[in-house]
């Protein structure tokens, strides 16, 4: 466990410098663009962050727990996953051009959302990278690459919209800030001696498609679960609901990286626990269990009574997004206790089934209410939606880790 929180750590404090500057950020945005604007702008990151998911296809799990079984392997699937993932990028972003061009009525949209998707490129080239360190648990240059890459998208974005370049600015920013993102990586892979060129193999192709399938699966359904609500209301409501929605929901993702943070240094020990010891899994998620409830707790607390006061003084226009904020307060630590269930389970190929089934169940309980309530609700729907579908989460997950790990055997 010291282990994992001294790697942890560096993700911690690196997502706590990143985060920090993405919360005055977004205050700027909000500020700045106006609340029509600036649910365009949800709207386009919302898609942006499904696209990434499907454009991933998996193939960051698959290349941290294979590096963290043997980190031999790494150049050369390294290679492998790289090409897979500009090809697939490619081809989506071709297609969904296409489709979001014919079907969408709404032109500024369109533009905003197809930019945000070219950042999915380099973004693909700085994950697969990313991956290595982490399979390694040398989480210092992720989080350093992290806070530079966010730091670059932070002062790029205030230059072009404090010069009336409104939401396509902050969409040319996440451009270049994930091209940013992939360079420092790049250098940090030379000097340590990782960026080792390795043929492309055809049946390696093979493997990784066959064994990131399910993880790519859960990808994609992980990312509509937290993004469809801010698509349906932008369709359903209007730009308007929808930034009011997204500065709540934007505030929410500020405080997320520190489960996230949690999960990816927890990933590859427990991959290495599957295959000696049943017993240390069960005490490393209890000891998970209880670090994430003490974290999401306070969290929460901070959430509920600090940031809605915040809104009243320097987001006025969107006083109404503290109701939302309220409940969405309610979701913070059945996020965080959700995590130590799903580390476990993602870390074997053996309980993958149930759990692509279980994420198919929440997340069509997600899409339903959605549509259901949000016509009439709107944004306060939608941010019910997200609380009941974490609890949901939280508990059907946690049944099938309690079911498949800690009262097995």
């Amino acid at each position: 466990m010291k282990a994992i929180l001294k790697q942890t750590s560096w993700l911690f404090f690196a997502q706590v410098l990143t985060r920090g500057i993405g919360f005055f950020y977004i205050i700027y945005l909000a500020r700045t663009l106006g609340v029509s604007d600036f649910g365009l702008l949800t709207a386009a990151l919302a898609y942006f962050s499904i696209l990434s998911g499907v454009a991933d296809f998996g193939f960051n799990r698959f290349l941290i727990r294979e590096v963290a079984k043997d980190s031999s392997k790494a150049s050369e699937l390294l290679w492998n996953v790289v090409v897979l993932r500009l090809t697939l990028t490619s081809i989506l972003f071709a297609i969904f051009s296409i489709i979001l061009y014919l079907l969408d009525p709404d032109k500024m949209r369109v533009s905003l959302v197809l930019l945000a998707s070219i950042a999915i490129l380099p973004q693909a080239i700085a994950f697969s990278f990313d991956a290595i360190f982490v399979a390694v648990r040398k989480l210092q240059f992720s989080a350093t690459s992290l806070f530079v890459s966010s730091l670059f998208t932070t002062l790029v974005g205030l230059y072009l919209v404090g010069n009336g370049f409104g939401p396509l600015g902050a969409v040319n920013a996440l451009i270049i800030g994930q091209v940013v993102y992939a360079a420092i990586l790049i250098i940090f892979l030379y000097k340590n001696e990782r960026l080792v060129l390795s043929a492309i193999h055809l049946a390696e192709v093979k493997k990784i498609i066959i064994g990131s399938l399910p993880y790519g699966l859960l990808s994609i359904l992980g990312l509509l679960y937290f993004r469809i609500d801010a698509i349906l209301l932008s369709y359903l409501k209007g730009s308007f609901e929808t930034g009011i929605y997204g500065a709540a929901y934007r505030f929410l993702e500020a405080v997320i990286f520190i489960p996230s943070a949690f999960s990816m240094a927890l990933l590859p020990v427990l991959t290495k626990l599957h295959d000696s010891s049943a017993k240390d899994i069960k005490k490393l998620f209890f000891k998970s269990f209880k670090i994430m409830l003490g974290l999401g707790l306070i969290v929460f607390l901070g959430y509920v009574l600090i940031l809605p006061e915040i809104i009243k003084v320097v987001l006025p226009n969107y006083l109404s997004a503290t109701a939302a904020i309220k409940i969405l307060s309610l979701s913070i630590p059945f996020m965080f206790i959700h995590i130590p269930a799903v580390s476990v389970l993602l870390s074997t190929d053996r309980f993958l089934k149930p759990v692509i089934l279980l994420s198919f169940v929440t997340l069509g309980f997600n899409i339903i209410t959605n549509l259901i309530f949000i016509p009439r609700f709107g944004f306060m729907a939608a941010a019910w939606v997200t609380t009941l579908s974490e609890i949901l989460s939280f508990v059907v997950f946690y049944l099938l880790v309690k079911r498949k790990v800690l009262d097995a055997g």
